[in-house]
C-alpha cells in the first residue's frame, strides 16, 4: 500500500510537507508542491478518508434524519439539500431508522432532522451531555422551543390561509378540508388544523364537523412511517360518505391530495368539473399526473438551502441564526375549477 512517507521519499520533501499539500493546510512552497502531485500521480497515491477525518476532527459528511422516507415531500427536500451540502464540499446521506448507539458512533458532522417534533424526541434520546450540530426543518411556529437546535421554518397555518383565500377568489364557498389524523382529538397541534378551524368555524357553526374528512384516532408518532396516499383514497371514500356539499378540498399534503384524485378517478367523479382539489407541499410529483394538481407550496428548495448552510455555520464556527423563516406561495394547476 503506497503512503504518505513513499509520496516524501519520491517528492523529495518531508512526511509533513505532504501532509500540509493533501489537507490544503498550512504553507507549502510552489516547487515542493508540484513535486508532490507528481509524486501523487505517479504513484497513484490515495488518502485514507477515515484517517484524515479522525485527524482533522472532520468528516464533510452530514446526515438527514427522515422516518418517513416514502413521503414524497422530504424524499424532494433531501435531494436538494443534497446539492447544496455537494456545492459546499459536504456529502449528505439518508438514516431512516433511528438508533442513540448509531448515531452516537456515525462518522458524520451534524444533522437535519425532518420536523420539530421529531426534533424534540432526537435531543432527549442522545441526552444533555452529548453534543452533535442539529438543525430541524419546520413547518409552524413550534409551541415549545428546543436548546441548541435551530428552526428553518415555512409555517403550513399561513400555507392554509393562503390556500383558502384561493379556493374563495374562484367562487368556493362550501370548502372541505381533508387530513389522515384526527383533527378534534389528536393531541399534537398541526398548523393546518388550527388555521382551518379558525377561519371556517365562524363560516360553518355548528355544522363545522361536516366539512371536515379526519382518520379518527390516528395520532402520529414521532419516527412513524405513513402512506399518505393510501390514506388520501380512503379520504376520498370518508368524502363521499359525509356528503356535505363542498365544492372544493385542501388536503392535508399533496400526496395525500393525489390519492384522493386517484380514488375520485377510479369511480368516476371528474376533477375540478364535480369537485376541486388543493394539495399543500408543492411536490414536483404532483406535475405527472391529470389534471396537474394545484398546491400551496411550502418552499422546498428555499428551505432545503438554508437547512444545510445554517448547520455548516454550526460545525464551521460562524455565527448561527436560530430562526429562519420562509413563506409558503401558490402554485396553480389544473385541479381547481373557477366557479
Amino acid at each position: 500500500m503506497i503512503t504518505r512517507e513513499d509520496v516524501a521519499k519520491r517528492a523529495g520533501v518531508s512526511v509533513s510537507a505532504v501532509s500540509r499539500a493533501m489537507n490544503g493546510r498550512g504553507y507549502v512552497a510552489k516547487d515542493k508542491k508540484e513535486a508532490i502531485y507528481k509524486a501523487v500521480e505517479e504513484l497513484g497515491y490515495r488518502p485514507n478518508p477515515l484517517s484524515n477525518s479522525l485527524k482533522n476532527r472532520q468528516t464533510y459528511q452530514l446526515c438527514f434524519f427522515g422516518s418517513d422516507i416514502y413521503n414524497s415531500f422530504y424524499k424532494e427536500l433531501f435531494n436538494k439539500m443534497s446539492d447544496y451540502a455537494m456545492d459546499r464540499g459536504y456529502t449528505l446521506f439518508y438514516f431512516s431508522n433511528f438508533s442513540v448507539d448509531r448515531v452516537k458512533t456515525m462518522l458524520m458532522d451534524g444533522m437535519i432532522v425532518e420536523n420539530d417534533s421529531v426534533a424534540e424526541e432526537v435531543q432527549a434520546l442522545l441526552g444533555e451531555s452529548f453534543y452533535m450540530p442539529i438543525v430541524t426543518a419546520s413547518y409552524g411556529v413550534p409551541v415549545k422551543n428546543l436548546k441548541r437546535i435551530p428552526y428553518v421554518d415555512v409555517d403550513t397555518y399561513d400555507a392554509v390561509e393562503l390556500g383558502l383565500a384561493y379556493l374563495k377568489e374562484m367562487g368556493h364557498k362550501k370548502i372541505a378540508f381533508a387530513t389522515l389524523y384526527d383533527f378534534f382529538h389528536d393531541s399534537r397541534l398541526h398548523p393546518r388544523h388550527v388555521a382551518f378551524g379558525n377561519q371556517m368555524k365562524p363560516v360553518y357553526g355548528k355544522q363545522f364537523r361536516d366539512y371536515v374528512i379526519d382518520n379518527a384516532r390516528n395520532t402520529r408518532p414521532a419516527f412513524a412511517r405513513e402512506n399518505f396516499f393510501e390514506e388520501g383514497m380512503s379520504g376520498a371514500d370518508r368524502f363521499l360518505e359525509q356528503n356535505c356539499g363542498a365544492t372544493a378540498i385542501i388536503c392535508f399534503n399533496d400526496e395525500f391530495a393525489l390519492g384522493m384524485l386517484r380514488r375520485f378517478e377510479q369511480l368516476n367523479i371528474r376533477v375540478p368539473e364535480d369537485i376541486s382539489i388543493l394539495g399543500i407541499d408543492g411536490i414536483e410529483n404532483r406535475k405527472y399526473v391529470t389534471p396537474f394538481l394545484s398546491s400551496v407550496s411550502l418552499n422546498i428548495g428555499e428551505q432545503a438551502e438554508c437547512c444545510v448552510s445554517t448547520l455548516l455555520d454550526m460545525i464551521e464556527g460562524r455565527k448561527v441564526n436560530y430562526f429562519n423563516s420562509f413563506k409558503p406561495y401558490l402554485s396553480e394547476g389544473n385541479s381547481v375549477k373557477k366557479l
